[in-house]
């Protein structure tokens, strides 16, 4: 779950980038499937090396 103050930042960057303002129901979406995205294509990368760090 975000929290209110994420939404507003995320609002706020999208709105610098695009100069198009979202609700809070489009922002929380948005934010949500972009952190999904960066999971999928960052998260294998950094349990992996979070593994190899621990066994050094």
């Amino acid at each position: 779950m975000l929290s209110k103050e994420a939404i507003e930042e995320f609002k706020r960057i999208y709105k610098k980038e695009f100069k198009e303002e979202l609700t809070d129901g489009e922002a929380y979406k948005r934010a949500t499937k972009l952190l999904s995205l960066y999971g999928t294509v960052y998260g294998s990368k950094t349990k992996k090396h979070g593994r190899e760090i621990k066994n050094r």
